[in-house]
């Protein structure tokens, strides 16, 4: 059942939650002795300012920005105590981390996300909600942290709890099979979750009853009998909004992780409402693990 990652790439902007990106990072390598892939992305300075007249040494400062992005990558990758490499990119941040993880057949993306929601979402959106929709590999998505930043080089990631949400889609198979890899690396309890919207009247109560009934037991049915041997395995259907049952129940039940498929939406549902997962990710203030 486990699915060990060998190449983890940590995108790195050099904000003050790098630290804790890093963190993250060296302490998945080092559980699964992966090799670290380190990438800065640079703003193309060329296509950005083609149309403007200006005297700057475009050519000159880019070479500049480069420099200096790879010294400042160079010297947190000599800090690091796993094997690593470093990349420093040119472009579109989201295009060309998707680029480098085709290339170098990364298993994982780890970035941050600052939960930028409202208009501004809507017209540039984020890195990683991009990356949610190039990436072919999966996407661990960390809150930026107002306090606490975790240090580089001694922090141990520990798991204890890992909720997967689950809609029964061909991508919530997939994430129930790594939300169990990680539960077998990690020794922690698996919780299976699936939400519904609740009953309104008295005959739809009495078949919302029945369907929970089923619901649970087509969860339950998710669970393959071995891992029962190793993991404490606890199922629930939830009532409500997915991404806010979800993030009630990680609260309530203190959940360090939560794992997610990506299903594919049409734009204009995109625009308006998005996903469960790209709605926790912005919105949950733990850690979440996106599986296409």
């Amino acid at each position: 059942m486990r699915i060990p990652p060998q190449k983890i790439i940590s995108a790195i902007d050099f904000s003050t939650f790098t630290d804790t990106i890093l963190s993250y990072s060296a302490a998945l390598c080092k559980k699964y002795h992966a090799t670290l892939l380190l990438v800065h992305v640079t703003i193309d300075l060329n296509a950005v300012l083609e149309h403007s007249e200006t005297t700057l040494d475009l050519a000159s400062l880019q070479k500049s920005n480069t420099r200096y992005a790879r010294e400042r990558l160079e010297d947190l990758a000599q800090k690091m105590t796993v094997k690593n490499e470093v990349f420093v990119r040119q472009g579109t941040a989201a295009d060309e981390i998707t680029r480098l993880a085709l290339e170098q057949e990364a298993d994982l993306v780890i970035t941050n996300t600052h939960g930028r929601s409202g208009f501004k979402r809507l017209l540039i959106g984020s890195v990683t909600e991009k990356l949610m929709k190039t990436l072919h590999c999966p996407l661990l998505a960390l809150h930026s942290p107002e306090h606490d930043a975790k240090s580089s080089t001694d922090f141990e990631m520990h798991l204890r709890k890992i909720l997967v949400g689950c809609d029964f889609s061909p991508d919530a198979r997939l994430a129930v099979d790594y939300g169990l890899s990680l539960a077998q690396e990690f020794q922690a309890e698996l919780h299976l979750a699936h939400a519904v919207k609740p009953a309104l009247s008295k005959t739809a109560l009495q078949q919302s009853q029945e369907l929970r009934a089923r619901l649970e037991e087509k969860l339950d049915g998710m669970l393959p009998e071995a891992c029962r041997e190793w993991c404490a395995a606890h199922t629930a259907v939830l009532d409500g909004e997915p991404y806010i049952e979800l993030m009630n129940y990680a609260k309530e039940q203190d959940i360090d992780i939560i794992v997610l498929g990506i299903r594919g939406h049409t734009l204009w549902e995109k625009l308006l409402v998005g996903s469960t997962t790209d709605r926790l990710i912005r919105h949950a203030s733990l850690p979440v693990l996106a599986v296409r």
